[in-house]
This record gives C-alpha cells, sequence and structure tokens, in this order.
C-alpha cells in the first residue's frame, strides 16, 4: 500500500483497476478488502464492473494506515 493519500477527487468514480493504483495494492487485495469491508462498490449487483467512490478510496487508505 502506498504511504501518501490517494489523490482522488471525493466526488468521483472510479473502476477497480484505478482503485489499485490509488492504493498501490493488487486486484486481490482489493477483492479481499471488499470481503470484509474495507471497501464498499457503488453497484455491488455487478460484480464484473465494480465502480468506487474516491470517497471510499479515502476511507479505506485512511483506515489501514492507523493499523
Amino acid at each position: 500500500m502506498k504511504e501518501i493519500k490517494p489523490t482522488c477527487h471525493p466526488e468521483g468514480v472510479y473502476s477497480g483497476k484505478r482503485v489499485c493504483y490509488e492504493l498501490g495494492i493488487c486486484y486481490k487485495t482489493l477483492r479481499k478488502y471488499k470481503k470484509i469491508g474495507l471497501i464498499k462498490p457503488l453497484n455491488p449487483e455487478n460484480r464484473l464492473r465494480s465502480k468506487y467512490s474516491g470517497e471510499s478510496i479515502i476511507n479505506c487508505w485512511l483506515s489501514l494506515s492507523y493499523i
């Protein structure tokens, strides 16, 4: 995971690939974070093309940076 805060806009909508880039993680780690509830997609019914808000990306980073 990256040590610097993600640069995404809190009101933006981002793909899984961009989330992985912003957090500095791989897609398997993103799935793990989603499974344990650290990050939640905007469209949970669409499992193939999940979209995430910038706010959820930043909140995930904040919760992981305090661990």
